[in-house]
């Protein structure tokens, strides 16, 4: 999972940063990959969540001391791990079963509950998802350990380069002004409502760009002009500090989130940022964010022509999101996971 989003950003961050205290093998789908170079790589090329990936965890993982499941598909038949840790992002797949298969719900809370209550060691990414967790799976006999994700500052950061700027907008064919959305177009991300809420946008300039994978959802809201939303897609993750740069306004209104990164790579560009008053986004940005309610789209409407027209407002939450982006560091996390693994023995 080390190119899919959130969870890859983990653990392409957090990975490299261990491997000077432990001594790290990978399983990874495709080998060689840079941002592991110099740790031992097992080829393991089984789909997420298959009858394959358990059938080949017992074999492929080498005799260690500890066994990192960077998700919560951990392995269901014993393997030669001293040890397990699990670090279990969100209760997402349990608290929106409703927009997913009974299979999916099924396999979600089976494994789930597993990885709580049989691994020695279980993290998760804020006290949100800890609550849930427990709320959905009961309160596990070892502790439940909150460890913020964070943002690195030397990958997100004001881009003032007018000539990288300029690369970006001709690259996209970006609008002059524009407000973005980055993330997944998974239904708890409310795209649908971020779509209905700019369609009533009064500001005849504005565009919206949105970033993240493609999954059919562009034509599904009425009295939208398209020709003013823009659908890159996927992009080089080393174009978003410009992207970000360029907006006038990052938002973000899912209606459930274990962490969410995107609010606090927007903040460490220095744009300013609406999200929902919902699930761990309060936790994450604190004081730093516009906050709306996911429900109503109206509100989300006349949030965003509240900040993009009140220059006092966008340099407040412009200098707060500055400081609450600087508060979540790689560094910090990849140490209280160091720590964690020396509290069960486990050293070079």
């Amino acid at each position: 999972m080390a190119n899919s989003a959130g969870i890859g950003t983990c653990i392409r961050e957090i990975v490299p940063r261990l491997s000077s205290s432990f001594c790290i093998t990978l399983l990874v789908s495709k080998l060689g990959q840079c941002w592991c170079e110099g740790m031992e790589q097992i080829l393991f090329q089984a789909p997420i969540y298959s009858i394959q990936e358990q059938l080949q965890f017992p074999l492929k993982i080498p005799r260690c001391d500890f066994f990192w499941s960077p998700h919560y598909n951990v392995p269901l038949f014993p393997i030669r791990a001293k040890k397990r840790m699990v670090t279990i992002h969100d209760a997402c797949h349990l608290a929106l079963g409703k927009w997913l298969s009974f299979p999916e719900r099924a396999y979600a809370k089976f494994v789930m509950k597993r990885a709580l209550h049989s691994a020695d060691v279980v993290v998760t990414d804020s006290q949100f998802s800890k609550n849930e967790l427990i709320r959905f799976l009961g309160e596990p006999k070892k502790p439940l350990n909150v460890i913020a994700p964070a943002v690195d500052p030397k990958q997100f950061f004001r881009v003032s380069d007018k000539k990288i700027l300029a690369e970006v907008e001709s690259r996209y064919a970006l609008p002059r002004r524009f407000v973005l959305f980055v993330g997944s177009q998974k239904l708890h991300k409310n795209l649908h409502g971020l779509l209905a809420a700019f369609s009533k946008i009064s500001i005849s300039d504005m565009h919206l760009v949105i970033v993240g994978k493609k999954q059919g959802l562009r034509h599904s809201v009425e009295n939208v002009q398209m020709e003013k939303v823009h659908w890159l897609g996927e992009i080089a993750r080393e174009d978003l500090p410009a992207l970000y740069s360029l907006a006038e306004l990052f938002v973000f209104p899912s209606f459930y989130e274990g962490f969410g990164l995107p609010p606090l790579e927007a903040m460490s560009c220095g744009c300013p940022t609406i999200v929902s008053k919902a699930a761990s986004l309060p936790e994450v940005c604190k004081e730093a964010s516009w906050y709306v309610c996911p429900e109503k789209n109206e509100d989300l409407t006349d949030a965003i022509e509240k900040v993009v027209s009140d220059s006092e407002i966008k340099s407040n939450l412009i200098r707060m999101g500055y400081t609450r982006s600087a508060s979540f560091c790689w560094d910090k996390t990849a140490c209280f996971y160091k720590e964690l693994l020396e509290i069960q023995g486990c050293y070079v």
